[in-house]
């Protein structure tokens, strides 16, 4: 249905925003999917999630795939980029520098550059433990996704998740075999535990940072 203006003439509607997220692996991209819908629900985003093989693989090709994404902008089309990258043993202060120079070279503006009115295209996040740390910061997600589990977070995670040393991955592959559950696929564990993930509760710091970087990034 087309609205009108007030002299009868069909009103122009802006173009749609068209939100590309850019993640390591199937896991992200699958936990993400629902996550996403729900930040942006009532909103009209097309929603692009780009899957790659690994840190290195995204890194690698991530100069190109901006590149592209400013070419678009250029014709018209109003592409903005979230880049999700896991810290593993990373400097986070120089992987996010290294992730807002390879924007700025190819004419995007990272959250970090934004001009005056706090205009930007590129929001470029990690993930400080491993994406699993955010499901250590929602328990109640897991536990839908994993009712075998308790339902008590454990011990070591019950403040900021990303505080905890150690492989957040292996953590929980132990804490889900202890309970009996025998998977250890990751995507798998995007699957059932993704769709029940709140975007306002969960008390992982990374976590909230990508949800309101996401909400910026598309505030206007």
């Amino acid at each position: 249905m087309v609205s009108k203006g007030k002299k009868g003439k069909p009103k122009a509607h802006p173009t749609p925003i068209r939100l590309e997220v850019l993640v390591e692996e199937e896991s992200a991209g699958v936990a993400l999917r629902h996550l996403l819908a729900k930040i942006l629900e009532g909103r009209n985003v097309r929603i692009g999630i780009r899957q790659f093989q690994g840190k290195p693989d995204l890194l690698k090709k991530l100069p190109d795939r901006l590149q592209g994404y400013a070419a678009s902008r250029r014709r018209g089309e109003d592409f903005r980029v979230a880049v999700l990258d896991d810290r593993d043993n990373d400097d986070c202060r120089d992987l996010k520098r290294r992730l807002d120079s390879i924007a700025l070279d190819a004419g995007l503006t990272p959250r970090t550059k934004r001009g005056p009115e706090g205009n930007f295209e590129v929001l470029n996040r990690i993930a400080v433990r491993e994406l699993e740390s955010w499901y250590f910061g929602d328990w109640d997600a897991v536990v839908h996704g994993f009712p075998k589990v308790t339902s008590s977070v454990p011990r070591a995670y019950r403040g900021d998740p990303d505080s905890v040393t150690g492989k957040c991955s292996d953590a929980f592959e132990k804490i889900l075999r202890s309970h009996g559950i025998k998977i250890a696929s990751k995507p798998e564990w995007g699957r059932k535990i993704g769709p029940h993930l709140n975007p306002d509760v969960n008390r992982s710091t990374s976590f909230n940072s990508f949800v309101s970087g996401i909400r910026q990034l598309l505030m206007r």
